[in-house]
């Protein structure tokens, strides 16, 4: 058996839902990142054009890796959007706070959306973060996504410090994130 088919058939055992990467291979599961991965960010609702990076120093993000595609990821964003909106209350959530909520989509893999296409998406999910494209599918592979929805808490070096495959509660995000604050704070 492939390593590539074994991988994604152990992803859908251990997510028990979600959607499943048809292109190339992943990495060896290193889950750091010394240098930043650029990711195009579209100008959509609580989205700003532009680009990130993931990792961003200084803060923790909470990568939600996504296709339009998949029911599933469609499903995970109002979880995303609730613990976006919890993770306020408490900090500083944004582009240029202590946490910031990307959902990125998957555009590698399969055929590509137009900024405006995807923008009417995002408006369609209710989608009010930001909203990034992984255009080459780095981030994808630097961090080990073989199946879409996957979430990660990362902090400012690129280091995982949770990670959800096929869909979780809006608690858990939240907890994933604060796992990741505490260990950037020690």
């Amino acid at each position: 058996m492939k390593r590539r088919a074994f991988i994604a058939g152990t992803a859908v055992l251990a997510a028990g839902s979600g959607c499943l990467e048809d292109g190339a291979d992943s990495n060896d599961g290193d889950e750091s990142n010394e240098s930043a991965v650029e990711l195009t960010t579209v100008d959509a609702p609580g989205s700003e054009g532009g680009t990130i990076g993931v990792p961003s120093r200084g803060q923790v993000q909470l990568v939600n890796c996504i296709r339009t595609t998949c029911p599933t990821s469609r499903a995970m964003l109002s979880r995303v959007g609730e613990a976006r909106d919890e993770l306020a209350t408490a900090r500083e959530v944004g582009p240029d706070g202590d946490v910031h909520v990307v959902s990125v989509v998957d555009e590698y893999s399969g055929a590509a959306s137009s900024p405006s296409e995807l923008a009417d998406w995002w408006a369609e999910q209710d989608g009010d973060w930001t909203l990034a494209v992984d255009e080459d599918g780095a981030l994808f592979e630097d961090y080990g996504v073989t199946g879409t929805p996957t979430t990660l808490a990362v902090d400012g070096a690129g280091e995982v410090h949770w990670r959800d495959e096929g869909g979780t509660t809006a608690t858990n995000l939240v907890s994933g994130v604060e796992t990741a604050l505490e260990a950037s704070d020690s």
